[in-house]
């Protein structure tokens, strides 16, 4: 753990000298390193890969399980990026879709709830819709405070302005409060980490999803707007 915490200062120290296109080359070398170094992780990459999409040809497999790596190399560059960037002027070179809707949902009143995924670039997204004049209050998993690496990641995030909570009883109780003055809650919910999800058939499995934006949904009245963040070119 300690080598991933100095890992991340280090990044986080050179990156406001490096331009953004270099640093995702350097970040694409990161993830091939990672790739080639962790069995365990690239063989659980390529299993969920393998039973997404089914794919056959070996080579292939193994393209999309690098990318994996990569793009998570990138979103760990982002993370350390963003703090140091002018995200108004940033937001402005973003292509956003859709983006009536959210601001139709938060014109309502009720408060907006974000459910987005693992998927892209999630940090990014958030971030970006923050520099746009959205306040944000994003839904993180609890961790271990003690924890340098975890706690260098929070404070990353914090780095922007957006505000971070975790998933306990007071970061719940923000999210209340957020949402009843008619602010956006951000969750990734394609994970069940509290383990009281609901059972339900995903790719041929039964795969339990949680169901935390849905009550957040029914006791604020707030809407839920699906967004997700994708890499262009």
């Amino acid at each position: 753990m300690n080598s991933k915490y100095w890992g991340l200062c280090l990044v986080a120290g050179v990156a406001r000298f490096i331009p953004l296109q270099f640093g995702y080359w350097l970040a694409d070398r990161g993830g091939d390193l990672v790739f080639l170094l962790s069995t365990r992780r690239r063989n659980t990459v390529r299993n969920n890969i393998q039973r997404a999409i089914g794919l056959e040809n070996k080579n292939a497999l193994t393209r999309q399980v690098r990318y994996v790596f990569r793009n998570a190399a990138k979103n760990y560059f982002d993370l350390t990026k963003l703090s140091q960037m002018n995200l108004q002027n940033l937001a402005g070179q973003v292509n956003i879709e859709g983006i009536p809707h959210l601001t139709a949902a938060v014109n309502n009143g009720k408060g907006v709830i974000i459910a987005t995924a693992h998927l892209g670039n999630f940090e990014f997204s958030a971030h970006v819709l923050a520099a746009r004049g959205f306040e944000m209050l994003i839904l993180i998993e609890d961790f271990d405070d003690s924890n340098p690496f975890l706690r260098k990641l929070a404070g990353l995030r914090r780095g922007t302005g957006v505000r971070i909570v975790p998933v306990d009883m007071m970061g719940l109780k923000e999210c209340l409060k957020t949402l009843r003055r008619g602010g956006i809650v951000t969750i990734v919910c394609d994970r069940d980490l509290q383990g009281n999800g609901i059972k339900t058939p995903f790719f041929g499995e039964e795969t339990s999803f949680p169901v935390g934006v849905v009550d957040l949904a029914l006791r604020t009245g707030a809407a839920v707007v699906p967004i997700f963040g994708l890499r262009g070119p």
